[in-house]
């Protein structure tokens, strides 16, 4: 597989730097005119255009007409989240260097991300050059969803695709491939901004154990630091419900969900960690905490079984080191605790936090961390992955 070089080829780090003359360069077609018909800020800036081209013969069916320029073009975001940067620049490798492979894997359960025409980077910026789904009939979950379990499932099934496609593999074998997910969440969580953050009377009242944050930094510490290398493969790393789309069925047999066909958006977290990261993440977001009680085990053994038939490895919920590890990647549900609202809404953060909350006390999370630290359960104990 072919790997990243590093480029110094220059890049827009602002909307103006678009130009046709730019974007002719990256899509090999003349560009007569762009019109920028929207921009949706974040973590990832999100710019939306419509293409005329100086050839306006319509058989050309592999050029896009509608497309979202996904890269960092907000000065003064990244002066305040300078984490953002390597996200962008993660995204635009992954367009670049995995996608075409994922593209060539078991087709029996293909993973759903957006058609990417151009991406690259340089030492300041990030560009991935998508479709843009909304103009391809694609839908969004709204900021307060909740979904049922067939969709649910249909998305754990993807995630146990890319598990088992890379399972075992780290940084030795993908050098380019670091691991920004953690440094990102440290950062949001150092323990005078989480005792500062989850003190606002603006932020969703967590309950007295979870507001201490040197104790929360303990636990988050020791959690990155012994990650069991057994469940190691790649990972989308954030799989939220805002970085989840449904696309039209085009296949005869009908999607589980009525929404359509589950997406991921968003790769701009992907590393390697352990595979119950994503796992966790997913159904906490993507459920009521009600749902995601009552179905949890039938969805934990769906992914085991998923994974180990499509080549991973074959794992058992009876297996204490698989519970352990699955109970502390909830950890990850850290950073709704104090997602900032720029990045965020304000509603989102709410009701993802409550669910997050909800899933630290049913695990009982930090007790079972600070717990193996202290010696409590050394069976099953991991080590650095």
């Amino acid at each position: 597989m072919s790997q990243p070089i590093s480029s110094a080829q220059k890049l827009p780090t602002v909307p103006s730097e678009i130009t046709p003359e730019w974007l002719s360069s990256k899509l090999g077609h003349k560009i007569k005119s762009l019109k920028h018909t929207r921009s949706i800020w974040g973590t990832g800036s999100k710019l939306f255009y419509t293409i005329t081209y100086e050839d306006e013969d319509d058989n050309h069916p592999s050029r896009p007409t509608h497309i979202c320029i996904k890269g960092v073009f907000d000065p003064t975001m990244l002066a305040s989240q300078p984490w953002t940067l390597p996200l962008a620049q993660r995204e635009a490798d992954f367009f670049s260097h995995l996608a075409p492979d994922l593209l060539l894997a078991d087709k029996n359960t293909p993973i759903n991300f957006p058609q990417t025409w151009w991406a690259g980077t340089n030492n300041s910026q990030g560009i991935s050059i998508i479709d843009d789904l909304y103009t391809s009939g694609c839908t969004f979950p709204p900021e307060l969803a909740s979904y049922p379990l067939s969709t649910v499932l249909e998305g754990i099934d993807q995630l146990a695709a890319l598990h088992a496609r890379y399972w075992g593999q780290s940084e030795a074998t993908h050098p380019w491939i670091s691991n920004t997910y953690d440094t990102a969440l440290k950062f949001l969580c150092s323990p005078s901004t989480f005792n500062e953050t989850v003190r606002d009377p603006d932020r969703p009242k967590l309950p007295t154990y979870l507001q201490d944050g040197e104790r929360f930094n303990l636990a988050l510490d020791l959690y990155f630091s012994t990650r069991n290398p057994k469940f190691r493969t790649l990972l989308h790393g954030d799989t939220h419900i805002g970085n989840i789309f449904f696309s039209p069925s085009m296949s005869p047999s009908p999607s589980p969900s009525p929404e359509g066909k589950i997406g991921f958006l968003d790769w701009s977290a992907l590393h390697f960690g352990s595979c119950f990261h994503d796992v966790v993440y997913f159904v906490t977001a993507m459920m009521t905490v009600q749902d995601r009680r009552k179905y949890e085990w039938e969805i934990l053994d769906r992914y085991l079984e998923t994974l180990h038939q499509l080549g991973g490895p074959e794992f058992d919920r009876r297996d204490k080191q698989v519970m352990n590890e699955y109970r502390r990647s909830f950890m990850t549900g850290a950073i709704w605790l104090v997602c900032p609202f720029d990045l965020q809404s304000k509603e989102r953060v709410g009701e993802l936090c409550k669910r997050a909350v909800a899933a630290f006390g049913d695990h009982g999370v930090l007790e079972l961390i600070l717990g193996e630290h202290k010696g409590e359960d050394k069976e099953g104990s991991c080590v650095v992955l």
